[in-house]
């Protein structure tokens, strides 16, 4: 067998525009996919953006029912009692400026007669609810967040499907008037 005298060269590709077998159908493919990536970065970064402003919100009510409460350290002087689900009340004493207090107050289940809970107080000396902790502000824009980039999710694939799949039939009717006219000449049928 004889060896070639040039060794051979991969053939140099077809330019896109020039290609005969690219079609129309093709580039709108390509670009449905570019918009839809784009589409999802961009709905990942305002979710992003949504959550920390829900985050920084949520701390910001914390603040504002805090600026008016005092935390003073309570001693518990009953056992709790149930007083719904998963709530448990009992009588507790705190001293502060004005003098001596004793008030029914929400307490941890396993709270014993004589232990120290921390309570706040408005300027009247009534007990009030703790603020929101950063746990559940976090906890709470992570949700939200979460579910609004689904939705996006959701929508935005349903737009893309939609969108291929309007674009696949109307490469199949393409298709399929192109091969009526070429069909004839191959299988010499007239």
């Amino acid at each position: 067998m004889a060896t070639p005298s040039v060794a051979p060269q991969p053939s140099a590709p077809v330019p896109r525009r020039g290609n005969p077998l690219h079609r129309r159908s093709d580039s709108l493919r390509f670009w449905v996919r570019v918009v839809f990536a784009a589409a999802l970065a961009v709905a990942a970064a305002l979710t992003v953006l949504l959550g920390l402003h829900l985050y920084a919100d949520g701390r910001a009510e914390a603040a504002r029912q805090a600026s008016g409460l005092e935390r003073v350290d309570a001693v518990d002087a009953t056992a709790p009692v149930a007083a719904g689900v998963d709530t448990w009340v009992a009588t507790l004493t705190w001293h502060d400026a004005s003098g001596s207090h004793r008030a029914q107050a929400p307490v941890p289940p396993a709270t014993a007669p004589g232990d120290h809970v921390p309570l706040y107080v408005d300027a009247k000396g009534i007990p009030q609810p703790d603020p929101i902790p950063a746990v559940q502000s976090a906890g709470s824009a992570a949700t939200y967040s979460l579910a609004i980039f689904s939705g996006a999710v959701l929508l935005l694939s349903g737009g893309y499907a939609f969108s291929r799949h309007r674009i696949d039939a109307s490469a199949w009717k393409s298709w399929e008037s192109e091969w009526a006219k070429v069909e004839p000449e191959w299988t010499h049928r007239r």
